[in-house]
């Protein structure tokens, strides 16, 4: 079931600005993750004085049999374990993560696990609660006005890549039925970073922090390693009239 939607507390702003980092599809676990660009970014967002992570899915790589011999530790609770060990732990930033439909939705495929309160359970049993659940495959954020309120929309798609990095995110806006756009679409799943104006939303794929498993190098399918750093722009009555995205790039 889709989770409410969340509204920004107005401390997260500055007058009238909304500053956060956005990463996606770590895949920990798999021996391909990249905990140094992850821990980079953490560490160049608190340094930019960000106190909020979005996260778009696919946080652990899960357990299929495609990945068995690829993964350093199998299971729902050795991976959310490991995870809580070494996602970036900064005082001043929190992460808002939701659950895609595949590697941590396998196991609420199969076995119908809330994956993501166990993640978030996992975090505090070690005292941390900087990493909290918003919602299954997508949640939406609203950004506060005096008279209305923009939503931007956090998902974590489906399907393969496209012929073309933006094709995937132009057909999900021009899917939504009238009065479903949101004003920011921030996408998970791809593995790729882009920037779009699709039908008026200002659409992000969020990329990642973990290099080319060998499935995706079967399908020739490339990872674009890294996160974005995005700044947000509301006026008074709600509206998002600026949007800058900073993408910052590994290899």
């Amino acid at each position: 079931e889709k989770s409410d939607p969340i509204i920004l507390p107005k401390k997260y702003l500055e007058g009238n600005t909304f500053k956060f980092l956005l990463v996606a599809d770590n895949h920990i676990a798999n021996k391909h993750e990249r905990l140094d660009v992850l821990n980079a970014l953490f560490d160049i967002a608190d340094g930019e004085g960000i106190t909020t992570c979005y996260q778009l899915g696919n946080m652990i790589d899960g357990d299929h049999h495609f990945n068995k011999h690829e993964v350093v530790c199998r299971g729902l609770d050795a991976q959310s374990e490991y995870l809580a060990q070494v996602w970036p732990k900064k005082k001043s930033i929190t992460t808002f993560f939701i659950t895609g439909d595949d590697h941590e939705g396998w196991y609420i495929n199969r076995e119908g696990v809330n994956v993501g309160s166990y993640i978030q359970t996992k975090f505090e049993q070690h005292g941390r609660k900087d990493f909290q659940f918003i919602g299954h495959v997508e949640a939406d954020i609203l950004l506060p006005g005096k008279k209305t309120q923009s939503v931007m929309r956090l998902i974590h798609a489906g399907g393969g890549t496209a012929y073309a990095t933006s094709y995937s995110t132009q057909k999900i806006v021009e899917s939504y039925q009238g009065g479903e756009k949101p004003r920011i679409l921030c996408v998970g799943h791809y593995h790729k970073a882009n920037f779009d104006y699709a039908r008026e939303v200002y659409t992000y794929q969020g990329g990642c922090t973990c290099d080319q498993t060998t499935f995706m190098r079967k399908k020739k399918l490339a990872a674009h390693v890294g996160g974005w750093i995005i700044e947000l722009t509301i006026n008074d009555d709600g509206m998002v009239i600026r949007s800058k995205g900073d993408w910052i790039p590994f290899y």
